[in-house]
């Protein structure tokens, strides 16, 4: 999560709220609550959640080492869901957010607030292979406000590695359909011995490349593409927690260094790791997305999550019931669950279609194909890219789409179009020269040799 105080920088009885202009106050902070813990265990990891707040993760050690890798400064720490909407700011029947945390707006944090009240656990199951738990998850900025949706996650173990399954189920008065945010899938935080970020952002991902690291104070948080789609925060001898999330390449990290020689989970010092996804989050939608933890060294964690990603095809992607990770701006559809295609009434003269961050390689997929149809009077449709490094332009190229008739299969050619080439993160697609009230309906969109 990216927070500017207590994520990072709350006492464990006084916040340090930092207002506009670099003022700075001290605010009181409720006591925690004693830990109700629920664990499982094998012969190489231990993971333990906290009932008392909100079932979040809070405790991972791996065998025979032994450490704790988790940091438990504030509800704002752990392993933990949280998630992002608007409006903003969010202030439900005139309750005012915290100042510091007002440019968030609707934020629905697993553990609980920033004052240091606890989420609160509906049901809870341990049947010694799996946890089950639900919790109504607390808004962050406001003060024991719960948000109206449900939290669950399933966690079970497989040799080295914690599998995790979450989900949130948004039950909102608002209907609006408020603009995409950057989700933390999940927000990752651990002891200040274990805050150097490593990783592989490369455009040849699994070929054995020079892997990338870094050790950057913040927030902000630093963005970057992990394109083997993992990351660790380890120790000096690349001992720590892996992060492995299929769902995108864009990354979140940083570290805070805290006081000398204090490095526990009560401490403030901090790595953080987060896995991001742009999504819209309905008022009715059911969101789910499922990472594994791995404790151990680098090479460890690499070789495992290689194993995994064995076999990964080029992106693909249908709009059965859900957006699939695409977002739009300059239109509008009808909700979630989808009726068997994404369709969208332009709002504005640009329809923006926005993939979710993958990794391909142009000579490899040198033909995009989209299942649509345009019901307008012309077609125009620009297809961006950009790729893995933030400092690369974006390249596009303009095609015509045919209007009207029924829905088929159109093919465009990237291979060869200026800028093509390389590694590539991040698709995207303008429907142009479109007026207000005009029908877009696409069922697929798919990369090809």
């Amino acid at each position: 999560m990216n927070r500017f105080i207590s994520k990072f920088g709350a006492a464990y009885w006084l916040v340090l709220v930092f207002l506009a202009g670099g003022r700075c106050r001290l605010v009181a902070a409720p006591a925690r609550l004693e830990p109700e813990m629920s664990w499982l265990e094998n012969d190489r990891v231990i993971v333990g959640i906290d009932l008392k707040m909100g079932g979040s993760i809070t405790s991972v050690r791996g065998k025979p080492d032994g450490r704790e890798l988790v940091n438990n400064y504030d509800h704002g720490r752990q392993v933990q869901m949280s998630f992002y909407s608007g409006p903003v700011p969010f202030v439900p029947n005139g309750l005012q957010p915290h100042p510091a945390w007002r440019a968030l707006g609707w934020n629905p944090v697993q553990s609980g607030d920033w004052a240091g009240n606890a989420s609160k656990v509906l049901e809870h199951r341990n049947t010694g292979s799996e946890m089950y738990t639900k919790a109504v998850p607390l808004q962050w900025p406001l003060e024991g406000v719960e948000s109206e949706c449900e939290m669950e996650s399933w966690i079970r173990l497989e040799a080295q590695s914690i599998q995790v399954r979450c989900r949130v189920t948004n039950r909102r008065a608002d209907r609006i359909f408020y603009p995409a945010k950057h989700q933390e899938i999940p927000a990752v935080y651990t002891n200040g011995e274990f805050r150097r970020v490593v990783t592989y952002s490369g455009d040849r991902p699994f070929t054995g490349g020079a892997l990338n690291e870094w050790l950057d104070p913040g927030p902000p948080w630093k963005t970057f593409s992990a394109t083997e789609r993992w990351a660790a925060l380890v120790d000096s001898k690349n001992w720590g927690l892996g992060v492995w999330q299929p769902a995108t390449t864009y990354w979140k990290q940083g570290e805070v260094p805290g006081e000398v020689g204090k490095q526990g989970q009560r401490d403030n010092a901090t790595g953080y790791l987060a896995p991001v996804a742009l999504e819209h989050l309905d008022y009715n939608i059911t969101y789910e997305y499922e990472f594994r933890l791995v404790p151990g060294s680098v090479e460890e964690i690499r070789a495992l999550v290689r194993e995994w990603e064995r076999g990964r095809e080029l992106p693909q992607y249908r709009f059965e019931k859900g957006r699939v990770g695409w977002t739009l701006r300059g239109g509008i559809d009808g909700g979630v669950p989808l009726p068997g295609m994404w369709r969208v009434q332009a709002q504005t003269g640009t329809v923006f279609l926005e993939g979710p961050a993958s990794f391909w390689r142009a000579d490899a997929a040198g033909t995009l194909k989209i299942s649509a149809l345009l019901k307008a009077q012309s077609g125009r449709l620009r297809v961006a890219w950009k790729g893995i490094r933030p400092e690369e332009p974006e390249g596009s190229a303009v095609f015509e789409v045919p209007v009207g008739g029924v829905r088929k299969e159109h093919s465009f050619v990237l291979k060869g179009q200026p800028g093509y080439k390389g590694g590539l993160q991040r698709l995207m697609l303008r429907f142009e020269a479109l007026k207000p009230g005009e029908i877009l309906e696409v069922e697929s969109i798919r990369l090809e040799p």
